[in-house]
């Protein structure tokens, strides 16, 4: 039988000016331009006391010459640019050379292990006070190197030029207390190879008991707090006052700390220091990177660059002076953080997630009690209520999916916007952004109506208070950073409806009844909607899943309120709204600047065959690519050459070049006893390859080791290691193997750069330019056991 709203119904005025009022903040969050500190002008002198942008687009400029992999020429010449500049500030930098080894497994027992020769630029700003050598030391990291197929500009020189250029201010200002560990780490562009590095066997590491580390995967935008592993709230009090327009939230953090980026803060804060250490993680994360083929000097916002400098510096000045915590006196986990209008950063430790959270649990239960008992609803139409916010969030979610796949033309728009020009949004990305929020909520107000003329609005709220409640133990358990986004708005949504269930609130006016729905809504409003704003920000249209349930959160706990003002009149004004943005979002026209691309051929020299080849991603063939394989009809499959399963190849004969070396190798043991294989042999790169790839196929191992250096010690069906950095050294395996297999390994030694003298002349200002030293070589053998 259906329900009658205990609510009454609103006038027309009433509905249309809630939707307008509705709209205009959700416009507000999605459109409103973020302030930045403009950076000082290029041509303008600095003073020793201020952090000057120009300089550190020099460094930025200097250091993303070519791409830097950990062991390449360029990586070379970045260090010792590092060194030189530090030298002339009249510091003592020292390099440290450290072995890494990491290692990680699937559910299918394949384990595919990394052994790394890492060099941090390690250097020291001693303190002023006396016995500042034993008292506890501020680190500041950021990482030079980069990928092989990107300049880095943003991920790796912009945080090391900022670096570079705070020292320089330090260095001339007022001595600082504490010492100032920096260091700049090699091989974390991937895995963080030299933060783990630096971690497990340098000596100052231990002195260090707060650590501010900057890595930005993005080249525009404010720079943001993404994570405060360990940080007690006297380290966010200082970030909040001191930084110039502090941005992030721990929210955001939550899904940081799924990104790569995140691993070297965490083994800094985690079990893999000698002592936890206070770690507050920085990036600038708005503008897209595109894999890092758009992550070019040029691309590089300058106020961005000066945010994070301004930031950087204000830090390390009181950090340096400040009374550091000693060990046990950091919070175990970090602290939650987010900011408000008006009042600025707020934060709290993590201990207080789990309070908040069972309140707002009780607070759900006392209300289900109290609309069971006082208002007559069936506890069947609660859950019934539970798993209507569930649905309708699900078909809120496959109807923005839907709308996005339905426009095909908003993509490629939404990514050219993204590339144009300026600090700030293109305006179509704007109208994207702001029509994929509306959608969502729109679609669950008009369905949720359905829900509550069945079972009720009252029936309708609690299930989606329940629902959420859950949510909520599930976020505070999984990712507490996150929990705030729910824990306030259901603590005020449940107070507001305990308060209009008490029996003096039935005798209320309609005035004194929105007079506790509105302020109720406001921490959904203030809390919820950011969320949803910058996580589609961050995963962009392509993933509509996170942002679009969050979008549904806030009309769930506003029910009430929307029943008061009448939601059959909000929705047809949102649904205007969410058309004209997407009308205005078609006829955005931005225009992508043209940008260089890495260059994608690989030169493979193979040794079984003693023959080379060209090899080329299954992309359309330009003018120029298509000399190079004139007789390739389509993309081939190579097992032999990359295993099964691997991605076809364009596919064309080479040219042998002699001066690349083949893999030097010699099979020293092969002993069979006891149902194990032990096999040992000696590998050389003769090349100074910066990166050895080797793969096991056709044995289950048991244990290898390099050099008596232990890989892995259990049973594996796959086995695949990364080398870099091994140079020209002899390198002596040694496989325990289970049975007496039949099996191969593969090894491919692989360089950047491809023999150019062996390609077809490229036109000049022919389009795309292509990124220097990119490329790929590959000289590869074949060990066969029988």
């Amino acid at each position: 039988m259906p329900h009658e709203s205990a609510l009454p119904a609103a006038s027309g005025r009433q509905g249309f000016a809630a939707a307008c009022l509705l709209g205009a903040l959700l416009a507000w969050l999605a459109l409103a331009p973020r302030h930045f500190p403009m950076p000082s002008a290029p041509g303008a002198p600095s003073s020793a006391g201020g952090f000057s942008v120009a300089r550190a687009q020099a460094h930025v400029r200097a250091l993303a010459a070519a791409p830097r992999p950990t062991a390449s020429r360029a990586n070379v010449q970045a260090r010792d640019y590092l060194l030189t500049r530090l030298r002339g500030l009249g510091l003592e930098p020292e390099v440290q050379t450290a072995m890494v080894r990491t290692a990680s497994s699937d559910l299918t027992a394949n384990v595919r292990v990394t052994l790394a020769e890492v060099h941090n630029v390690v250097v020291k700003k001693p303190g002023v006070v006396s016995g500042h050598g034993g008292r506890p030391a501020v680190l500041a990291l950021a990482h030079y190197d980069s990928g092989g197929a990107t300049l880095g500009a943003a991920d790796g020189a912009a945080s090391s030029a900022a670096l570079l250029e705070t020292l320089r201010v330090l260095q001339a200002g007022a001595p600082l207390d504490n010492d100032l560990i920096v260091v700049f780490t090699d091989g974390d562009a991937g895995q963080a190879l030299g933060t783990r590095g630096f971690v497990q066997s340098h000596p100052w590491a231990k002195r260090a008991r707060i650590a501010l580390r900057f890595d930005n995967p993005g080249n525009r935008g404010a720079l943001q707090l993404i994570g405060a592993d360990r940080a007690g709230g006297a380290a966010l009090t200082a970030w909040a006052k001191l930084a110039p327009d502090p941005q992030g939230s721990s929210f955001m953090g939550e899904l940081y700390a799924r990104l790569p980026q995140h691993e070297a803060a965490a083994l800094l804060a985690g079990s893999g220091a000698p002592a936890p250490v206070s770690v507050l993680h920085f990036a600038t994360t708005a503008g897209p990177l595109g894999g890092g083929a758009w992550d070019l000097p040029e691309r590089l916002d300058a106020a961005s660059l000066q945010h994070e400098g301004d930031t950087m510096l204000a830090l390390l000045r009181h950090f340096g002076s400040a009374s550091l915590p000693q060990p046990g006196m950091r919070d175990a986990r970090g602290q939650v953080f987010f900011a408000l209008p008006g009042l600025g950063i707020l934060h709290y430790s993590y201990p207080m997630v789990w309070p908040s959270s069972l309140l707002a649990c009780l607070l759900c239960a006392a209300a289900c009690r109290t609309g069971i008992k006082r208002q007559g609803i069936d506890a069947t139409d609660i859950v019934h209520g539970a798993f209507g916010f569930l649905m309708t969030a699900a078909l809120a979610t496959f109807a923005a999916w839907l709308c996005r796949d339905a426009l095909p033309g908003l993509a490629p728009r939404y990514d050219a916007g993204l590339l144009a020009e300026g600090p700030g949004l293109e305006a179509g990305v704007r109208w994207q952004l702001l029509a994929f929020t509306l959608l969502p909520s729109t679609v669950f107000i008009a369905v949720q109506r359905t829900v509550q003329a069945r079972i009720g609005a009252g029936a309708a709220a609690l299930g989606a208070m329940c629902a959420l409640s859950v949510a909520l133990l599930g976020a505070s358990w999984f990712a507490p950073g996150a929990s705030y986004v729910l824990a306030w708005p259901l603590l005020a949504a449940q107070a507001a409806y305990l308060a209009l269930s008490g029996r003096r609130a039935r005798a209320w006016t309609r005035a004194r009844r929105l007079a506790v729905l509105l302020p109720a809504a406001v921490p959904a409003a203030l809390l919820i909607l950011p969320a949803a704003r910058d996580s589609l920000l961050l995963v962009s249209p392509a993933w509509l899943v996170l942002p679009s349930i969050l979008a549904c959160c806030l009309p769930a706990l506003c029910g009430p309120l929307l029943a008061e003002v009448g939601a059959r009149l909000v929705v047809r004004p949102l649904l205007l709204g969410v058309l004209a943005c997407l009308v205005l979002a078609h006829r955005s026209s931005p225009t992508p600047p043209e940008l260089p691309q890495p260059n994608r051929l690989v030169y493979f020299k193979d040794t079984p065959s003693w023959q080379a080849f060209w090899l080329y991603p299954p992309v359309p063939l330009d003018d120029w690519t298509r000399q190079v394989f004139p007789n390739t009809l389509h993309p081939y499959q190579l097992p032999y050459l990359f295993g099964d399963g691997s991605p076809p190849v364009w596919y064309a004969a080479a040219k042998r070049d002699d001066s690349i070396a083949y893999p030097y190798l010699i099979i020293e043991k092969d002993q069979r006893g006891g149902g194990v294989r032990h096999v040992e042999f000696l590998l050389r790169s003769k090349n100074r390859a910066p990166e050895i790839v080797l793969r096991m196929v056709g044995a289950d191992s048991l244990k290898t080791s390099v050099n008596g250096r232990v890989l892995t010690g259990s049973r594996y069906r796959g086995w695949k290691l990364d080398l870099h950095g091994m140079q020209d050294r002899d390198l002596r395996f040694a496989f325990d193997l289970v049975g007496d297999p039949s099996f191969m390994v593969f090894i491919q030694e692989r360089m950047p750069g491809i023999p150019e003298r062996e390609l077809p002349l490229r036109p000049p200002g022919m389009r795309p330019r292509l990124l220097p030293q990119t490329g790929t070589t590959i000289s590869a053998d074949v060990l066969l056991f029988r």
